[in-house]
């Protein structure tokens, strides 16, 4: 029971250090919190400090044992479930071509340029969109028809560009995976198919349902603004769906997005952000080509809004 104890009070101080603002990682608040053990070693038994400082040390160092053929890996397993659940292709290729084009040029100022990202375009009446790793991305013809710019696209792809650029979607879902002290995934998929599938899809899930954490959003909305300025877009982007998303009592309109951080402090964030831009009102918002490669081949084909 001391041992546990002692576990217990090593992962207490972790948890502490995944709230403190400056640790934006499981392994910085790891490395944190074995800093903390180490000084202030009363707080873990003697005999249970080396096994504490170890196994801190291990998911401090975990997430760079994923390597980014491993993330792909797992990113394919739960592309091909997300075409089973997020929803079927769009009917209309061209409009997939669209999107695509855009995505790829705004991934390409991303932290992973060389990342082979992929985008789909699904029917679903939902405006949503998500981020699996190794660069998949799917985009809702709902969440299309909301836009009115090109602009706004490109943001809202950056968005999703971010959590994996910065593989969010990796820190979200490896947690539960690194306390529980699963095995690897190169072990999984090449030793335990089913627990490899099991754990695919119990994280597809948490993706899915429970989302990021504000901070994760917060950074996601800033760099991915700043992806779709430096391919050349107007900076604004995100905005008008955020706007849009709040209705007159000041709520989420969108019932996906309850699990999203406040948009009116995303607004603010935001601001602050594109404030040191200079004068970028001339950057396009190419609002006319949206308007015509995406907007009016998904409306001809639904019958309108």
């Amino acid at each position: 029971m001391r041992h546990f104890n002692s576990v217990l009070c090593a992962f207490c101080i972790l948890a502490l250090m995944l709230s403190v603002p400056g640790c934006k990682s499981l392994e910085e608040a790891a490395r944190v919190a074995g800093q903390v053990i180490e000084e202030n070693p009363e707080l873990v038994k003697e005999k249970d400090r080396g096994k504490v400082l170890t196994g801190l040390k291990t998911v401090s160092a975990m997430m760079d044992e994923i390597d980014t053929q491993e993330e792909i890996a797992i990113g394919q397993t739960m592309a091909m479930r997300a075409f089973g659940t997020f929803g079927p292709p769009c009917k209309d290729p061209d409009v997939a071509r669209y999107v695509a084009k855009v995505g790829k040029l705004v991934a390409l100022q991303s932290d992973r340029p060389s990342l082979p990202f992929s985008f789909a375009v699904v029917e679903n009446d939902a405006p949503n969109a998500l981020a699996l790793p190794g660069g998949y991305i799917f985009v809702t013809t709902g969440l299309l028809k909301r836009l009115r710019s090109e602009h706004e696209l490109a943001a809202i792809l950056g968005h999703e560009i971010t959590h994996i650029a910065k593989r969010h979607n990796l820190e979200v879902i490896l947690r539960d995976r690194r306390i529980a002290g699963l095995v690897d995934f190169a072990q999984q998929m090449d030793k335990d198919v089913g627990q490899y599938r099991q754990f695919v899809d119990l994280s597809y899930d948490k993706l899915t349902h429970e989302g990021y954490d504000k901070q994760y959003e917060w950074a996601a909305d800033v760099a991915g603004t700043d992806y779709a300025y430096r391919a050349g877009y107007h900076p604004e982007g995100l905005l008008p769906f955020l706007y849009e998303s709040i209705n007159s009592q000041g709520q989420m309109r969108f019932e996906v997005f309850k699990t999203h951080p406040d948009p009116a402090v995303r607004v603010a964030k935001i601001k602050e952000a594109i404030g040191s831009l200079g004068n970028y009102s001339k950057m396009p918002k190419l609002a006319d080509r949206y308007q015509r490669e995406a907007l009016a081949r998904l409306t001809s084909a639904q019958g309108g809004l």
